[in-house]
């Protein structure tokens, strides 16, 4: 009975937990209602995840790598354009068409070579005088005045043109041998005697003998385009370093600062044994106004120079000198030099610049060690008591005179000395100064204060083929950083600044191979900064440390549940509303 009773139970029970349920069922429109929402909300995940993967997408703008690509493996070429004029009688129009032929095939070749880095596009015009030309060689009083003239009279059919003709201008001139033109001045020296008649001027002109013959001119025209005028190595050197083929890197190209838009001078005067018996003072900026201006404002239209001044006490060195043989003086050796410059480093730090910084340092030795000399490989002291360290800055030796002469115990530094030792070092560091190979005609010393055009002429060719070398290289890096590395981001800003970096690098080329140097130099100023900038900034490695993977790892554990609970949702609601129109189909 109590079995019986028990399964009697439980069926009514059952009976009445089904009877429930039809009663609680959802009606019709309420399964619609249901199955309609758990649609929309599989439909919101579907557009949703597209949308977060756009959103979680690194930003990458699209850069020129096809353009980039084709500048990096262009070769630079410059114009040179060469005038020879002939003021020599004697000289035929046969034979001076015959040495234009000549340089012309000994010259192209070369220039044209593929095995270097830079090509030289050579165009030569060799004629005689004009008759008004001739006059102003006849009364010229001198050189300067004989090349003013030309240059007023100069005209197309003359050899002139627009000033990237005249940039690119090599004139020489061809002088009979009587002409008192050929006599360099006295501050040059050298220029007679033993068939070394004529000279090189600072402005880059050549005086240059015609009492040789056709082969011989050509021959001295060649060395001196090529290695004077041109300095053809130098260009090699200076791109090939600029570019990273250290091959051709040359002592001159290790020397200089690299190419910037700005410079930092600091001119330190540091006094080692500062007492009441020894003060010392200096009247910097007098010698800035005479001596160092003159040199800023010849390159104020190309580079930024700004100057400083400091005065550092108990200058110490961690190696002392030693004593000369006669008891006359101390020394330094060469070997001695690398500590002097681990010595002195500390002292000439200043403000924090984004600018390359040039130290120009006045060293006093204390009394003890006075009168203080440096000694070169050869064993004898140097002729300028001076030392430079390559793109780091230069370092005067000042010796004053003894203690008993100073009035009062004061002295003021004679800063014409010091200046004239220091400023050809900062020619050396930014470029300007560069030891031509000796040949048979002598050179036109500048003043150390002095910018010459010859100088300058060097100086911007070679920085705007450093320029566009460096910008190359910092370019393409760029490309090959964004080839390895996935997440690497570049901005709509960095990307305008490699568009700018590619349109002024392609303009500074262009302006090399028509011979505008200023324009080449400005526009590889732009480019190599725009590239710079690009290609150190900050925004690039903002995701350098969240690659690809983590974005998984993060996400899906996140997202994976609600997914398989929105996609079985949304297939019961097909199911559904796929039943609901099957028995609709059946009723009718």
């Amino acid at each position: 009975q109590f079995l019986f009773h028990i399964k009697n139970r439980s069926a009514n029970t059952m009976l009445v937990d089904e009877a429930e349920l039809k009663r609680l069922a959802p009606s019709i429109d309420e399964a619609k209602r249901t199955a309609y929402a758990s649609l929309a909300f599989l439909l919101f995940g579907l557009l949703f995840v597209p949308v977060w993967w756009h959103l979680t997408t690194i930003e990458r703008h699209p850069l020129p790598a096809d353009e980039i690509s084709r500048l990096y493996y262009r070769q630079p070429e410059l114009q040179v354009d060469l005038r020879v004029l002939s003021f020599d009688p004697w000289l035929e129009p046969g034979d001076l068409a015959s040495l234009e032929r000549q340089l012309l095939d000994r010259l192209v070749p070369a220039g044209l070579d593929r095995r270097r880095h830079v090509q030289l596009r050579y165009r030569a015009t060799v004629r005689p005088a004009t008759p008004h030309e001739t006059e102003l060689m006849r009364s010229a009083g001198s050189a300067a005045e004989l090349e003013d003239g030309l240059l007023r009279s100069a005209s197309p059919s003359s050899g002139g043109g627009g000033a990237a003709s005249a940039e690119s201008m090599l004139t020489i001139l061809l002088l009979p041998n009587s002409s008192r033109l050929l006599e360099p001045p006295a501050s040059v020296g050298g220029g007679g005697g033993n068939g070394r008649r004529g000279y090189v001027r600072e402005s880059g002109c050549v005086y240059l003998s015609s009492g040789a013959g056709i082969k011989e001119i050509r021959d001295k025209i060649e060395r001196i385009v090529t290695r004077v005028l041109l300095d053809v190595d130098g260009l090699e050197e200076s791109y090939a370093s600029a570019i990273g083929d250290q091959r051709l890197s040359s002592a001159d190209s290790r020397r200089q600062a690299g190419a910037a838009p700005a410079y930092d001078i600091v001119l330190s005067l540091a006094h080692s044994q500062p007492s009441s018996q020894r003060r010392l003072s200096w009247d910097v900026q007098e010698a800035v106004r005479l001596l160092l201006d003159p040199f800023l404002a010849r390159l104020s239209r190309y580079v930024n120079l700004s100057v400083r001044s400091q005065i550092v006490h108990h200058v110490t060195f961690h190696r002392p000198p030693k004593r000369s043989s006669d008891g006359s003086h101390y020394y330094y050796d060469e070997s001695a030099l690398p500590d002097l410059l681990n010595s002195l480093e500390p002292y000439v730090q200043t403000a924090v610049s984004s600018n390359p910084q040039l130290s120009l340092l006045i060293y006093v030795p204390p009394a003890a060690h006075s009168p203080l000399r440096l000694y070169g490989p050869d064993g004898r002291p140097v002729s300028v008591n001076a030392l430079v360290s390559a793109r780091w800055g230069g370092v005067y030796f000042y010796n004053p005179p003894s203690g008993e002469s100073w009035p009062n115990g004061r002295h003021r530094v004679n800063m014409t000395e010091a200046m004239a030792g220091l400023l050809p070092q900062l020619k050396a560091l930014l470029g300007l100064r560069r030891q031509l190979p000796r040949i048979y005609l002598p050179l036109e010393p500048p003043g150390y204060s002095q910018v010459t055009q010859l100088e300058l002429r060097h100086w911007l060719r070679r920085r705007s083929l450093e320029s566009a070398a460096r910008t190359k290289l910092a370019l393409r890096s760029l490309l090959q950083l964004l080839d390895r590395v996935e997440n690497m981001v570049i901005s709509e800003r960095v990307a305008d600044q490699i568009s700018a970096s590619v349109g002024a690098l392609s303009l500074a080329l262009d302006n090399l191979r028509i011979g505008g140097l200023t324009e080449a130099f400005v526009a590889g100023k732009a480019a190599l900064k725009n590239s710079e900038s690009a290609f150190f900034d900050h925004s690039l490695l903002q995701l350098l440390y969240f690659p690809q993977d983590q974005k998984y790892a993060i996400y899906v554990p996140y997202f994976l549940p609600v997914g398989i609970s929105l996609m079985a949702s949304g297939l019961a609601a097909i199911r559904l509303l796929k039943a609901l129109q099957a028995k609709k189909t059946k009723d009718e």
